[in-house]
């Protein structure tokens, strides 16, 4: 018996389980990895995002990750505390002030992230190049709509 080929509609309802089954694992992962820097979730979350950018302004990080201009202002001040982030001024601009990751979080970072990116690398390894530029195509689709969602429930009354 030949299997039943699967309705497009379908695919695209699991696709979208298994996307939100790896945020939540995602979630889980960063919940524990915030514990053993001994930071929250909102200021791990702000220095991925600070990581990720290569340094970026308070109101940008504000912006990306959801929270009020304030509330960034005590993330930053905490990761400072905490030796994760620094205030930079921006090359570019003399009279902005970037926000940038410390060595001393690379450190810590380091026992936490290395084992799953080498998991990553290997588990990634048996895909062709094509095969990762078209997953590297949907994660970039699905980003902009979740930028796109966000933007909508920002301005939801």
């Amino acid at each position: 018996m030949t299997p039943r080929r699967r309705k497009k509609s379908e695919l695209i309802d699991e696709l979208v389980r298994e996307f939100r089954t790896s945020g939540n694992l995602d979630d889980a992962f960063d919940n524990l990895a915030a514990k053993r820097l001994g930071v929250n979730e909102t200021d791990l979350h702000c220095l991925n995002i600070v990581e990720n950018t290569g340094g970026i302004t308070a109101g940008e990080l504000a912006v990306e990750a959801g929270l009020t201009t304030g509330a960034v202002t005590g993330v930053i001040d905490r990761l400072e505390r905490a030796g994760f982030a620094r205030r930079v001024s921006d090359p570019g601009d003399r009279r902005r002030v970037k926000v940038e990751v410390t060595p001393k979080f690379y450190a810590r970072a380091e026992r936490i992230w290395r084992p799953p990116r080498a998991d990553w690398g290997r588990a990634l390894a048996k895909f062709s190049g094509d095969e990762l530029e078209l997953i590297m195509e949907f994660l970039r689709a699905t980003n902009e709509i979740s930028r796109r969602q966000l933007d909508r429930l920002r301005e939801m009354k």
